[in-house]
């Protein structure tokens, strides 16, 4: 550190004998004592920074402002997955007493035949057994609704798969062994 040369000036007080190998200045030896004690404090806060560092480094496993930027993706998709499940289940049930309203008055127009050819008399095994057939695929399809399907799609932009509840435009329930056909629905998808 410290060397010996040709006689120059202290910097701090005209009386130089050693030269600073770091800063290339000339001391006297009492301030080269003393800028050596200021180097061992600068070189104490640099151990005391690099603990401080690999102490912090040691507590944490990851960035706290990183984290915190996907902990809030994480709330921000859960959001949009609650509102796309509300509005799945209220597109669903908006579909569903469509469905059912069209199986009501199917139901109603079968009880009014049952009921004009049950005073009448005029029933056989085929009638019975083509409204028993039709009152099985109302219940099937009250059960099941073939009209209303649930599909998965990806948003534009997005990693995560949402759902959509969509209707078939038509959906048109054809009884076995009757003379006519019931439209249940006629409408555009939701």
């Amino acid at each position: 550190m410290a060397s010996s040369g040709q006689q120059k000036s202290c910097v701090a007080c005209e009386n130089g004998v050693a030269t600073c190998t770091g800063c290339e200045k000339r001391f006297c030896l009492p301030h080269f004592t003393q800028h050596r004690q200021e180097l061992d404090e600068r070189m104490n806060e640099v151990v005391h920074e690099h603990n401080q560092l690999r102490k912090a480094l040691d507590q944490q496993a990851t960035a706290p402002h990183l984290l915190s930027r996907i902990d809030q993706w994480e709330q921000t998709s859960i959001q949009k997955i609650k509102e796309t499940a509300k509005q799945a289940r209220a597109d669903l049930q908006t579909c569903f007493d469509r469905t059912k309203h069209q199986l009501i008055n199917s139901l109603d127009n079968m009880a009014s035949r049952l009921k004009s050819t049950q005073a009448i008399n005029l029933y056989a095994e085929k009638e019975l057994d083509a409204s028993m057939q039709q009152l099985k695929q109302l219940q099937q399809m009250f059960e099941m609704p073939t009209n209303i399907d649930i599909a998965d799609y990806n948003a534009k932009g997005s990693s995560i798969s949402m759902i959509k509840v969509t209707e078939k435009k038509h959906f048109v329930c054809r009884f076995i062994g009757c003379r006519h056909a019931t439209l249940l629905s006629s409408m555009s998808a939701t």
